[in-house]
């Protein structure tokens, strides 16, 4: 039987005992928490291993959440971001990001929209599976996908679309389309 693995957060602040405070509050919700202190170090987890959210202090002593956020983006778009910081107001910048959150807005705010960023469709085709989420930041609803093989961690395609069925039905045909590339050659 297979395990399935809790989702995993990397979980960025400079501040020992905020990122302390943060992690213990994840996994007691169920989440598998990977540290860092600042963005060098975000960045070589984010690199090595399967991160399903990053959430990040905007304030960082080697670089701004906002720029952290834009690179990420870049490398792994499909993975959601949230930034907070201890002011109310948005900083400028901070558009990359899926969320930005207030830290004053307190533990089960901060849970709730973690478990909405986590919250994705998964569909299977054969050997292959896609994770479909919607991206409500902007006028025109888009709903991303990405497809991998079943047992990998690598992404194998990604993609948008301007509703869920057409992110189904496009994510659906590129799984039959791996599927049959992979029985020609005999995998």
């Amino acid at each position: 039987m297979t395990k399935i693995r809790p989702p995993t957060i990397l979980c960025v602040d400079d501040e020992p005992a905020a990122l302390t405070l943060r992690k213990c509050l994840l996994e007691n919700a169920g989440y598998r928490v990977v540290p860092a202190e600042d963005a060098a170090s975000a960045f070589l987890l984010f690199k090595s291993q399967p991160i399903d959210l990053v959430i990040s202090d905007h304030l960082l002593p080697d670089l701004k959440g906002a720029d952290m956020t834009r690179e990420m983006k870049h490398l792994r778009p499909f993975v959601p971001v949230m930034l907070f910081s201890g002011v109310a107001d948005t900083p400028g910048g901070t558009e990359h990001a899926d969320v930005f959150i207030s830290k004053t807005e307190g533990p089960a705010e901060l849970l709730k929209k973690v478990a909405d960023l986590l919250r994705c469709n998964r569909i299977t085709e054969g050997n292959y599976f896609a994770e479909i989420r919607c991206d409500s930041r902007f006028e025109q609803i888009v709903w991303h996908y990405t497809i991998q093989r079943a047992r990998g961690n690598e992404i194998l395609g990604w993609s948008q679309a301007f509703s869920e069925k057409d992110a189904r039905e496009a994510s659906r045909a590129e799984m039959r389309e791996l599927n049959q590339r992979s029985e020609s050659e005999g995998h």
